[in-house]
């Protein structure tokens, strides 16, 4: 019986290079298949993990396991039995999805070319905006929030900076964040315009970063740079595995996987929003002049809300 007891607990030859490896894996020890077969909680943890591969992705291994109400090593042993080395390497792969979480841009458009209703098309973007924001409301880090705002209102210098379809939200970030504070910039998005950028930056500065897969070499580069230059990189990205992550003092995470034909990036702007409005709470009074300062300049101008 014993020896028996230990072939069953023998690891598998390679470890699962995919989540839908993975699943295969799942249905066949469901099954009674395979040469390794988990324990019941162990089956249910990989269960939930497949489930949920956001929260496989982004949870230590501690609050993973509260979650599942199993021990963090009952997470470790499944991970080895699965052919992994530990349990940040079987992570990796839930971590690798979220990275690369969708579909080429052209092949998610590909799939709405015979949608029938508009509102079907309204119904899904909103469906997965919402769910994306779910995740984060579920997965923000309060610390990490509460560090990045202090970080916004402590800095010398701070610079903005966003690729491609983040852009736009680099750009509405260094807008508002200007309304309230002094001293912000949006980093040109040109080889010129970064190292120029860069230039006028000083150690204890600001860095904040925003991209997330494909990722740009730019951004990859210049969070390495600013790093190597004493300045504080903050990263709001897509997963924790993303390179600007990687050289990121703080990381934020947002959410964009869905079926539009680029990422999704409603939650993006909600959490942008929700930091900018803590941060104008921590500043206060040094804020609201700013602010008035602003509308007094505007009058001054002339210058007419738009009809």
């Amino acid at each position: 019986m014993a020896r028996k007891q230990t072939t069953r607990k023998r690891r598998l030859r390679r470890a699962p290079a995919s989540l839908q490896e993975l699943r295969e894996l799942l249905a066949r020890f469901r099954a009674g298949e395979g040469l390794a077969t988990p324990g019941e909680k162990s089956i249910a943890a990989l269960s939930f993990m497949l489930d949920n591969p956001t929260e496989a992705a982004v949870y230590s291994i501690s609050r993973l396991a509260e979650e599942l109400g199993v021990n963090p090593s009952t997470l470790t042993r499944l991970a080895k039995l699965l052919g992994f080395p530990g349990f940040s390497a079987f992570q990796a792969l839930f971590r690798a999805e979220l990275t690369h979480p969708g579909a080429p841009f052209s092949e998610r458009a590909s799939h709405w070319l015979n949608v029938e209703s508009p509102l079907d098309t309204l119904q899904r973007v909103a469906k997965d905006e919402l769910n994306n924001l779910q995740i984060l409301m579920s997965h923000l880090d309060p610390e990490v929030f509460d560090r990045v705002a202090g970080m916004l209102v402590e800095a010398e210098r701070i610079r903005i900076y966003g690729a491609r379809l983040f852009h736009s939200l680099a750009s509405f970030i260094a807008y508002c964040l200007g309304l309230i504070r002094e001293e912000v910039a949006l980093l040109a998005d040109s080889s010129e315009g970064l190292a120029h950028g860069l230039l006028q930056l000083r150690p204890g500065d600001l860095l904040f970063l925003i991209g997330t897969a494909p990722y740009t070499s730019s951004a990859r580069e210049l969070a390495q740079l600013a790093r190597e230059q004493g300045i504080r990189v903050v990263a709001l990205t897509d997963a924790y595995s993303s390179p600007l992550a990687q050289h990121a003092e703080q990381t934020l995470i947002a959410n964009t996987s869905g079926a539009f034909f680029a990422n999704n990036v409603a939650s993006s702007f909600i959490l942008s929003e929700a930091l900018l409005l803590e941060t104008a709470t921590r500043l206060g009074p040094r804020a609201v002049e700013r602010l008035k300062l602003h509308e007094k300049l505007v009058t001054d101008l002339r210058i007419s809300p738009s009809p």
